[in-house]
């Protein structure tokens, strides 16, 4: 059984950008394949091209960028839900943000729903659009050509419940609790995604979850690499739509 582990920095944006390196700082000194998910209109305002020092910034992380959502939450801090979506009001919006992505030379495959919400009308439009992957909150989803698998995989590890961070805090105790199982269990796939808005204590946590998995054997894959390998041992269970 390979032990396979995916990382991923959340709401990758210029409002939060000075927490968004300092994670990535960390993550860059922990010598691992690691995914961004970038928001290219977050809060129905900030257009990526027009940052483009955060931009070159992201660029030069050693992750793959993922597309996460459109404007991720609008000013009344409502969020960018996918799973409420009409067909043609989802396909409206990931279009948007694939032409702001391009506009900035990015060319995304792998989706990030906001808050891990999404309908099977937003997973339509994205196997439509040609992406390789997205996810939900226990699922991991491979997209191919008008059909799409939905593998069952642990619920991720997420310490961002309500986008602040001192209310965040009590994700702590949770987390550590629930990481202890699936270490223990040796789990196949584990997932930890990281915010900005994460408590900032929570961080030695995720590093040593990160190094705990390092030591235990776990490879660290982008989701990229993380759809070929699935793709290969669940390509009998496609379903289509």
């Amino acid at each position: 059984m390979q032990l396979l582990a995916a990382v991923t920095l959340h709401d990758a944006c210029p409002a939060l950008s000075s927490r968004t390196f300092e994670i990535t700082e960390h993550l860059e000194g922990l010598e691992i394949r690691y995914n961004i998910g970038l928001v290219p209109f977050f809060n129905g305002e900030q257009d990526l091209p027009r940052f483009p020092k955060f931009v070159k910034q992201i660029e030069c992380c050693n992750a793959e960028i993922a597309l996460h959502g459109f404007y991720h939450e609008n000013k009344r801090h409502q969020i960018d839900d996918f799973s409420t979506r009409t067909k043609a009001y989802a396909e409206q919006e990931i279009r948007a943000g694939i032409q702001i992505f391009q506009q900035i030379g990015l060319y995304p495959t792998i989706f990030i729903p906001p808050c891990w919400k999404l309908n099977i009308d937003s997973i339509a439009v994205l196997s439509k659009l040609r992406f390789k992957l997205t996810e939900m909150q226990e699922r991991l989803v491979l997209l191919f050509n008008r059909t799409f698998n939905k593998i069952l995989v642990p619920k991720v590890l997420n310490w961002d419940s309500c986008g602040n961070p001192e209310m965040n805090i009590t994700n702590i105790d949770t987390n550590r609790k629930y990481f202890k199982i699936l270490i223990q269990k040796k789990v196949d796939i584990i997932r930890i995604a990281l915010h900005p808005r994460d408590p900032r204590i929570a961080l030695r946590d995720q590093m040593n979850m990160i190094l705990q998995l390092k030591e235990q054997g776990y490879q660290f894959l982008t989701y990229s690499e993380l759809y070929s390998k699935l793709s290969i041992s669940h390509i009998s269970k496609i379903r289509k739509y």
